[in-house]
């Protein structure tokens, strides 16, 4: 009780600059609001000394709650369209791909595309030099099906 009697601000800018550093660190965006709300009670504090401790609790709480929804939703949406969808799932980016196998696929095997050896699998055995086409994949497994 007589540590919270004894909260100065220096004690919120350490916490909020604290809070920033995780932020840095983590970039998730629940850290900014509570850093925020720290840095803003410390200036409160600042401005007002004899402030007393429980309504500096109690503005942190509430600064802390109303600053990190105002955050999570100006900021949900940022980012999230690309007009390059599949650019990081190269197993995806091969999907409606035809190429001739290279070995024999007895329900599973492997097949070399451009320059990576892939997993594959098949409902049906294929040969060697079958014509496939790549109809899903699963992780980063290829089905794939043959062309007639």
């Amino acid at each position: 009780m007589e540590t919270l009697i004894a909260l100065q601000a220096w004690h919120w800018l350490v916490l909020g600059l604290a809070l920033l550093t995780l932020e840095v660190l983590a970039s998730t965006g629940f850290f900014i609001g509570i850093a925020l709300a720290s840095l803003v009670t410390s200036l409160l504090l600042w401005l007002m000394p004899t402030l007393v401790w429980h309504w500096q609790v109690t503005v942190f709480g509430l600064l802390a709650v109303v600053l990190t929804v105002a955050y999570h939703r100006v900021f949900k949406g940022v980012n999230q369209q690309t007009d390059s969808p599949l650019l990081n799932n190269r197993a995806a980016q091969l999907v409606g791909t035809r190429f001739v196998l290279d070995t024999d696929v007895d329900g599973s095997g492997s097949v070399m595309i451009n320059d990576t050896r892939w997993h594959v699998v098949s409902d049906s055995a294929l040969t060697k030099g079958s014509s496939v086409r790549v109809i899903g994949t699963e992780g980063m497994t290829l089905r794939v099906d043959a062309v007639n």
